[in-house]
């Protein structure tokens, strides 16, 4: 397999998670660049059912770190922004005559594509100007805590945190499963998905292995059944299902 490169591809064949930041503070006209870039992000009939809050309050950084689980990056990080799935603005400022419409399922789905749409291009955006960053999904261990600190009308679900910063770190880069297992043709082909996923935990085995100097072996499958095994945040549907999601 061949890949074609330029400047683009580069940059997104070489993505990493950045938590480690260096003390600069990230100019306003880049922060600017990198809000416009999310605004350009695909976005169903043009709804844009999404909102960026902008986190500079060292209290609220502070009350985030602990929801998400004590993460020390939601404080450091010169940029924090979070990204919440919105169909508030939609009810208000469309005529609609059956607003039953904006408690669906469909619609719900479709916030929920336009913020992650938008949050990738603004990370995008931010690498391609030196910056690194990481997404935070912790916050929503307590999205109703969320909600209330950045008093949040309904139809408005904070989902993530983006944190944004110039790197002072490189964690390496992180194996991904092999092409053939997530790219199929015509069908759902599982033949070789065993063997190609075998083959990935031997490859994740060692990369874990060398990343803890010893500490720790374990495969992707492993892994990813301790990540199922964490709490499965229940509360998740019932908090949106309060604030007018998912009731139609």
């Amino acid at each position: 397999m061949i890949l074609i490169n330029n400047n683009t591809i580069d940059l997104l064949m070489n993505h990493v998670s950045i938590r480690k930041y260096r003390d600069k503070e990230v100019d306003n006209d880049i922060l600017d660049t990198i809000i416009k870039c999310a605004q350009m992000a695909p976005t169903s009939n043009n709804l844009q059912t999404y909102t960026i809050i902008e986190v500079k309050d060292k209290k609220k950084k502070e009350e985030l770190s602990q929801i998400s689980g004590g993460q020390p990056w939601v404080v450091k990080a010169p940029v924090v922004l979070l990204f919440c799935a919105d169909l508030n603005r939609s009810k208000k400022y469309m005529d609609i005559a059956n607003t039953d419409v904006f408690s669906n399922a469909e619609l719900y789905t479709v916030a929920v594509i336009d913020t992650a749409l938008a949050a990738q291009k603004a990370l995008i955006a931010a690498q391609s100007l030196g910056l690194g960053g990481v997404v935070i999904g912790g916050m929503r261990n307590n999205m109703q805590e969320v909600h209330n600190i950045f008093k949040l009308p309904n139809l408005v679900a904070p989902l993530f945190l983006l944190c944004l910063g110039y790197p002072d770190d490189n964690p390496g880069l992180k194996p991904r499963l092999p092409k053939e297992v997530v790219h199929k043709i015509d069908y759902y082909d599982q033949t070789k998905d065993d063997e190609l996923i075998n083959e990935y935990n031997k490859t994740m085995k060692e990369y874990y292995n060398k990343r803890t100097n010893g500490k720790s072996d374990e495969t992707w499958t492993k892994k990813s059944c301790k990540a199922f095994s964490k709490s499965s945040r229940d509360e998740t549907g019932e908090f949106l299902r309060n604030i007018g999601f998912l009731n139609g």
